[in-house]
């Protein structure tokens, strides 16, 4: 049963990732590599409690985001470096190595009735794009490449 749940999470957000993929081509480098008004944070708990949620954490601020156990299972994987089989987020990034795309950028970018959104900054020879993506998504891509993520400074709790 469990397997099957994962198998539905994966393809739901697959097609979640392709159907939300919209690129914007910008010439101009520093308005998509921008990170003023953001904040440097990582992953720094999972809660599996009965509300499961990703906390990051920057230097001097904290930030909780809810997601379902499928998502943070799928993190805790990315984090682990375990995968037994690609997974969702194992195959985008290897869809992004493969055709030579850098992930350069992953931010957390607003809260709108609940719901946070997030964006990937990736890259091709001098083309950029930004995919419009859920936050749990793009913690995932982002534990598995490495990347830190970057949180819009008004959606964070300052702790210093």
């Amino acid at each position: 049963m469990r397997r099957k749940k994962l198998i539905f999470y994966s393809l739901a957000v697959l097609i979640t990732v392709i159907a939300t993929i919209y690129l914007v081509f910008h010439f101009e480098t520093q308005a998509v590599l921008s990170k003023n008004g953001y904040v440097e944070m990582n992953v720094d708990k999972i809660g599996t409690d009965i509300n499961p949620y990703v906390q990051l954490k920057g230097e001097c601020s904290l930030i909780d985001i809810y997601i379902s156990p499928e998502q943070a299972y799928a993190i805790e994987q990315g984090i682990q470096g375990l995968s037994y089989r690609p997974g969702t987020h194992d195959t985008l990034v290897n869809i992004l190595d493969s055709f030579d795309i850098k992930l350069i950028l992953v931010k957390v970018t607003k809260l709108e009735d609940s719901t946070y959104f997030a964006e990937l900054a990736l890259q091709r020879w001098n083309y950029f794009l930004i995919l419009d993506i859920r936050p749990s998504d793009a913690i995932a891509t982002a534990v598995r490449t490495g990347m830190p993520i970057y949180v819009n400074e008004a959606l964070v709790t300052k702790t210093c």
